[in-house]
């Protein structure tokens, strides 16, 4: 049996709970490979990306997509990234969606990856949610979650393994549960379906660097998962067009000299109460 995960990870959360996913079903005897598209330019601009997918995924028994929630929605990287995947409705190939978050909201993000997985042709047997550090707060008064995923997010990820693990050998039945990841209040869902992460943070894609305070380190360089910036003839300069800024804000965080001018930080202050926005309850789980 194989596993493929494929891992988005801007704040490298995301991926520390795929490893650890990864770790445990290895434990139970399932072969596991990883594709991280994280800085990697072959699924960031590759306009083949489907032919990319099929040579990188070969044969595998499981699909485990991982990618972080934004303004309520899966990261629209990875939900690309699941529908440029081939049809497998002939094999019913099981996957398993998963999600990180700062604790706010996951909201609508497995329901939209498991109804584009469904539309690939792949069987969503369960999502799991994990709660983790919100970096974007780092911040704030407040930071929302610092240090997780932890204990309980262990616990949760070592459940679903063996769950998936049972399930691939045909210990329990593979239940499509689709229906079972739109779990979000419903007037949240309708609003979610009008408003994409694109139509949220449009406005606020105007990320600069300050030319007077860089340093030309190349932090923000390093940081970004979408390669926005490069090294260039001895300064920092955005490289790609603004629209594919996902407003994580590492480069901001990772700037020394805050050379940084981020649109979205005082707005995702406002929106986050500083920090102290009610969290999402229970903030991590497995929907089965």
């Amino acid at each position: 049996m194989k596993a493929v995960f494929i891992v988005f990870s801007p704040s490298g959360h995301t991926l520390t709970a795929a490893r650890k996913f990864m770790h445990l079903l290895e434990d139970n005897g399932i072969s596991c490979h990883m594709i991280n598209i994280t800085k990697n330019d072959k699924y960031l601009q590759d306009f083949t990306i489907t032919k990319t997918l099929v040579n990188d995924l070969g044969e595998h028994h499981l699909l485990i997509p991982c990618a972080p929630v934004y303004a309520g929605h899966c990261e629209q990287n990875m939900l690309r990234i699941i529908r440029a995947l081939a049809r497998e409705k002939e094999k019913q190939i099981p996957a398993i969606p998963l999600v990180t978050y700062g604790g706010v909201h996951s909201s609508v993000a497995l329901e939209e990856m498991g109804k584009a997985l469904n539309d690939r042709g792949y069987i969503p047997i369960m999502g799991i949610k994990i709660a983790a550090e919100h970096t974007l707060t780092a911040t704030f008064k407040k930071q929302i979650n610092p240090g997780l995923p932890g204990k309980v997010e262990d616990q949760i990820l070592a459940e679903a393994a063996e769950i998936t693990e049972k399930v691939l050998n045909d210990k329990i039945a593979m239940v499509n549960v689709g229906k079972k990841l739109a779990y979000a209040p419903f007037l949240k869902r309708i609003m979610f379906r009008s408003f994409s992460q694109e139509k949220i943070h449009r406005k606020y894609k105007k990320v600069t660097i300050n030319a007077e305070k860089c340093i030309g380190c190349e932090r923000c360089v390093a940081a970004c998962p979408v390669n926005m910036f490069a090294h260039i003839d001895n300064t920092i300069q955005t490289v790609r067009d603004n629209k594919y800024c996902i407003l994580c804000a590492e480069c901001y965080h990772h700037c020394p000299v805050k050379a940084i001018v981020h649109p979205y930080i005082e707005v995702a202050r406002k929106r986050l109460s500083d920090g102290f926005a009610e969290l999402e309850n229970p903030q991590s789980g497995i929907y089965r």
